[in-house]
């Protein structure tokens, strides 16, 4: 099966409907038209807050020929798997049924349930995490526990310092499948490893963060930021 070009794609957009009858804002979140090519992607539409420093974008791939809807907030990017279709009338339907919830939690990311076994681990009853710094040094708190949100492969993010100028970050997250809590790196954008946030429980991550989150955003900070 033969599939048209990016070009020709994106030359499709333009006449589409659903496209031009999708409303003005969503919550604070404003449409904006893109349409751009980007390497492999076409960047159909978006609805952006600024001020949250969020958006989501109605994208086309030319790898896998998929229509996909990619969330953003701060500097964690990703597709909803609930939204990657290769029929454009499927993406079309599915988009008008979720795109107003998928909005809606990222506005208001406290209304979304996590599951159970994050429920089991107690953070919204930690002390230490409701006293978190709200800026260290570059790095400000952008996620904070009572805020956290779903992420990929099983992870939930409830914590995420960022230095937006540099594009740096420490996130911390809880994931599902391995039932721990860890740490993950960004220095300007790529993305290094950790181990020094692993734990089973809110009390041992805790204690790593206690020891080692100051000392790992001095880090970050100092470390060579040549890509």
């Amino acid at each position: 099966m033969g599939y048209d070009s990016i070009e020709e794609i994106q030359k499709q957009t333009h006449e589409w409907d659903f496209i031009k009858e999708l409303p003005e804002t969503i919550g604070v979140f404003k449409k904006k038209i893109m349409d751009y090519i980007e390497g492999q992607a076409l960047f159909i539409c978006r609805y952006e807050a600024p001020e949250l420093r969020a958006s989501v974008d109605l994208t086309y791939s030319a790898e896998t020929f998929d229509y996909i809807l990619v969330r953003t907030m701060g500097l964690n990017s990703f597709r909803d798997v609930r939204l990657i279709y290769k029929e454009r009338d499927v993406f079309e339907e599915k988009t008008k049924k979720y795109l107003p919830l998928v909005i809606s939690n990222m506005e208001h990311p406290e209304q979304v349930n996590l599951g159970e076994l994050y429920e089991a681990k107690k953070v919204e009853d930690w002390e230490f995490g409701k006293t978190l710094p709200k800026r260290i040094g570059s790095f400000e708190l952008y996620i904070d526990p009572s805020h956290a949100i779903e992420h990929i492969n099983g992870s939930i993010i409830l914590i995420d310092y960022s230095d937006f100028a540099r594009r740096d970050q420490l996130i911390i997250m809880y994931n599902r499948l391995r039932d721990e809590f860890f740490g993950e790196l960004k220095v300007n954008s790529v993305f290094r490893t950790t181990t020094s946030f692993d734990g089973r429980n809110v009390k041992e991550l805790e204690d790593k963060l206690k020891k080692n989150l100051e000392p790992t955003l001095k880090w970050v900070s100092e470390t060579d930021h040549t890509i």
